[in-house]
């Protein structure tokens, strides 16, 4: 039962992905929206898609990666996509469903579904589109007040911090729910803060924008899903995989009129922290520091 769930997830994800592609493509090119065309066609011939050659990775393989009709390339990163979402949906299951976390599962699948559209429309326009993060940044605390253990404990944490005593109860009260949106919406101004300050920052040092707005609203809408902790690590984790990359911040502001986004790599940091937070946390504070001392 418990594959036949990650399954199940994988090939809703997959399905998914490709309305992700969809949704990459609409979203930010004048006088298309995502259910106008109602349905999808060839990018170069503008012909309609059937049905039958619109299978989720399926259908690819079939055409040999061409058209039908004009017989065009299609790009590699259609069925890539898609199986990227079949991939992350079937992690959520794997970490959320199968232990019953089944409202968490659903918002899990949506955060790596809105991550996946915003990285591509970033990698190729430079922009996040204000569809995405606006209404996800109105969203969230509402998610949280469904989902109140998606990060209630980090704000019970600080509660503890400020010497102000919370015992949460099973299942979760009106008071947990109301703590968990205050949570959500402290992990907003967290996440939308701290990047502002870093883009600010860097314009100071390099004379130029270091982080866009796009950017902002971006980590204001991962902070609401991760709450406080969770986005600093994400961000931390960004940026790291960033300078794995060779496009650390430093470099990623000087170098900001070249075509390099910095989106995915928050985006990045963002799931692995969804899926990992506990094993990053873990890392940073303490296996990374007893390996420095240990040299």
């Amino acid at each position: 039962m418990e594959h036949f769930i990650v399954i199940a997830a994988a090939v809703f994800g997959a399905a998914l992905g490709s309305f992700a592609n969809v949704a990459i493509y609409r979203l930010p090119r004048e006088g298309l929206s995502i259910s106008k065309p109602r349905l999808s066609f060839c990018p170069r011939c503008k012909e309609t898609i059937a049905w039958y050659d619109n299978i989720p990775l399926l259908s690819y393989v079939f055409l040999l990666g061409r058209c039908r009709h004009c017989k065009a390339e299609i790009s590699a990163r259609y069925p890539l996509v898609e199986a990227i979402c079949a991939f992350l949906f079937g992690l959520s299951a794997y970490h959320f469903a199968l232990s019953g976390q089944w409202t968490v599962f659903v918002i899990s699948c949506a955060f790596c579904l809105a991550l996946v559209i915003i990285t591509f429309i970033d990698i190729d326009f430079r922009i996040i589109p204000d569809v995405i993060d606006k209404p996800g940044i109105a969203v969230v605390p509402l998610l949280s007040f469904a989902a109140p253990g998606l990060h209630l404990g980090d704000f019970m944490q600080l509660l503890g911090w400020l010497g102000v005593k919370w015992q949460s109860s099973q299942p979760f009260s009106w008071s947990d729910r109301g703590l968990a949106v205050a949570s959500s919406l402290f992990g907003i101004l967290i996440g939308a803060g701290l990047t502002y300050i870093v883009g600010v920052a860097g314009k100071f040092v390099f004379k130029k924008e270091a982080m866009g707005f796009g950017d902002v609203k971006l980590m204001g809408m991962m902070g609401g899903i991760l709450g406080w902790q969770g986005v600093i690590f994400a961000f931390f984790v960004g940026s790291l995989i960033g300078a794995v990359v060779g496009v650390s911040l430093v470099t990623f502001a000087r170098r900001r009129d070249s075509h390099i986004a910095f989106g995915p790599f928050l985006a990045a940091g963002g799931i692995l922290v969804l899926f990992y937070e506990a094993q990053i946390k873990h890392f940073i504070l303490v296996t990374y520091p007893q390996w420095l001392a240990g040299m």
